[in-house]
């Protein structure tokens, strides 16, 4: 009997042992990142250009402009030595068995106030993933961008080319699978008058390969003057853009390219244009129209310690849908009927350090509006204008990361 109760006794332990809940063990990850670099840069151009942040941001040579004496004064060769695209930036992670979620905030001193360089915000937002799902909140890059750039050491990034925009937005990616993901996305540019973008895409990647195709629908809300009645009314437009590119990765060697086209492409690389059509003093009303535009660009890069970059550029104004009123046109480089871009770099990188030359070729022919009020026309005489420009750039880039654990 004794036995028996023993016996009893270890089954019923047993069977208790096995009914206690089973507590797991979440494990916390928590990633703290600190980086950036400093950069000095020295430049020269043969002619003067259409540029921001003190000539760091290069985009094409302005037209010839002749002075009383017959000199053209934007002929002048000119240059600068700027460190003010020197970068910093913090990202924090934190993840468990569910989840994901961070913050990232990047800036340099490329902004101005007062003639005196300040911080210039880059990036600021908040990710979160579950699963295949990933959410982004705040200022980054377009979605258009989705880590397809040409590698160019001039901060344009390939613009007016390629896309340089980064706006405040909400993102939605869905992972499908490790392949395929789809991009759904509302933007709004950075600036007083809203201008809502909706974003949709879908993105393919493997182990060599990454394309994409998006297409973007925009509103502009802008402002028209009524002189009879000296009053200001907002117009609306809307504006449709669409984009394909390709990525291709294999060993030391990178190539990438971008087809870009729809109606004035202003807002994503700084050059395009709009203009009235319609505008009635009396009944306080006016119609807009986009001009139609198409830019593409080809890059390879090859090598690590030296690296050789290539870059190659097109884009062309396809004119309005219908005749405009040639006294009303806004944007930059509403005057340009094609633009043309070569350009050639040699890196060396050593631990963080990176010391780079480049030579960037640009053309630009100028132009004006025909007799139907709706193509563009090249100039009969000086239509074409080009820069040549130099770039040394000194890079030292660091970063620095702090990893801990809580269960």
């Amino acid at each position: 009997m004794k036995y028996l109760y023993t016996l009893l006794g270890i089954l019923l332990s047993i069977n208790l042992f096995a009914q206690e809940p089973v507590v797991k063990n979440t494990t916390e990850t928590h990633n703290l990142s600190l980086y950036g670099f400093a950069r000095s840069e020295m430049f020269i151009n043969s002619r003067e250009n259409v540029e921001a942040m003190g000539g760091a941001i290069c985009l094409y040579p302005k037209p010839v402009s002749y002075d009383n004496t017959g000199m053209d004064i934007n002929g002048n060769i000119n240059g600068s030595f700027l460190a003010v695209t020197s970068r910093l930036g913090v990202k924090y992670t934190f993840s468990n068995d569910k989840v994901k979620l961070g913050a990232n905030i990047e800036g340099d001193l490329g902004a101005t106030l007062s003639g005196f360089h300040a911080f210039r915000l880059r990036h600021a937002f908040v990710f979160a993933n579950y699963k295949s799902h990933n959410f982004i909140i705040g200022q980054t890059w377009h979605p258009f961008y989705d880590g397809v750039f040409p590698n160019v050491l001039t901060l344009n990034g390939g613009a007016p080319f390629a896309i340089l925009n980064r706006s405040p937005q909400v993102r939605y990616e869905f992972s499908a699978n490790k392949n395929w993901t789809v991009i759904a996305s509302f933007v709004a540019e950075a600036n007083r008058n809203i201008s809502p973008e909706a974003v949709l895409g879908v993105s393919y990647k493997n182990k060599s390969w990454k394309a994409g195709i998006m297409g973007d629908y925009r509103y502009a809300s802008n402002d028209v003057h009524f002189e009879k009645k000296d009053v200001n009314r907002k117009v609306g437009l809307n504006s449709f853009v669409g984009t394909v590119y390709a990525q291709y990765t294999k060993d030391l060697f990178t190539m990438n390219a971008r087809v870009l086209g729809g109606q004035n492409l202003s807002y994503l690389t700084k050059w395009g244009a709009i203009a009235l059509t319609e505008k009635d003093e009396k009944n306080l009303t006016a119609d807009f129209n986009n001009m139609n535009q198409i830019a593409t660009y080809f890059c390879a890069s090859y090598g690590k310690t030296w690296r050789v970059n290539i870059f190659g550029g097109y884009l062309k104004s396809l004119g309005y849908s219908k005749p405009v009123l040639e006294t009303d046109i806004i944007g930059a480089g509403s005057d340009i009927d094609q633009m043309y871009r070569a350009t050639a770099s040699v890196e060396y990188n050593y631990k963080g350090l990176n010391v780079a030359l480049e030579g960037e070729f640009t053309g630009a022919t100028y132009a004006s509006l025909g007799e139907d009020m709706m193509h563009l026309k090249p100039l009969a005489t000086d239509a074409d204008v080009y820069n040549m420009r130099g770039v040394l750039r000194v890079t030292y880039t660091f970063s620095k990361d702090w990893n801990w654990t809580k269960k």
